[in-house]
């Protein structure tokens, strides 16, 4: 069963068999649906978001776009088949992001459309500080740990 990428480098759709190189990957890795964290083989994703991709035929022209030689590479950090520890909770669950408001992690999209639906409803920080214009708590925390990162920097 395959299911299709849309090739952002000549935008056209293109039919994938269940892995794919993505671009300064190594190697083929399993597809996943975007929507709901699980492999595109499993299960009905064609009502779901679909994933841009250069296709193989284009990946070459794509990469050197970029200025990158085709078949350069970047090893992942974490060498893990789950991906880069910073889609997982503390407990190491792969998530697929989290609420700058209330710091709640998002196992899938549909937890998240659900959490930030009809002027984020199900947000209870957001819901408190809406009409007093903060920016968002766990936002204004990265961005603290910024400044004093780029204040030792400079010492």
């Amino acid at each position: 069963m395959s299911h299709r990428h849309f090739c952002d480098y000549e935008g056209h759709y293109w039919d994938c068999e269940g892995t794919a190189v993505r671009l300064f990957a190594p190697e083929a890795s399993v597809c996943m649906c975007l929507n709901h964290g699980v492999p595109m083989e499993e299960g009905d994703h064609s009502e779901c978001s679909v994933e841009l991709l250069s296709c193989p035929a284009h990946r070459a022209d794509h990469m050197r776009a970029m200025g990158y030689e085709p078949g350069y590479t970047v090893e992942p950090r974490d060498q893990d088949t789950e991906g880069s520890p910073m889609f997982k909770d503390e407990d190491g669950i792969r998530i697929v992001g989290f609420c700058l408001w209330c710091n709640k992690n998002f196992y899938s999209m549909d937890e998240e459309e659900l959490h930030t639906a009809n002027d984020m409803a199900d947000c209870p920080v957001f819901q408190e500080l809406k009409d007093q214009h903060f920016m968002p708590p766990v936002l204004e925390m990265m961005l603290e740990d910024v400044r004093l990162s780029d204040d030792e920097a400079e010492r």
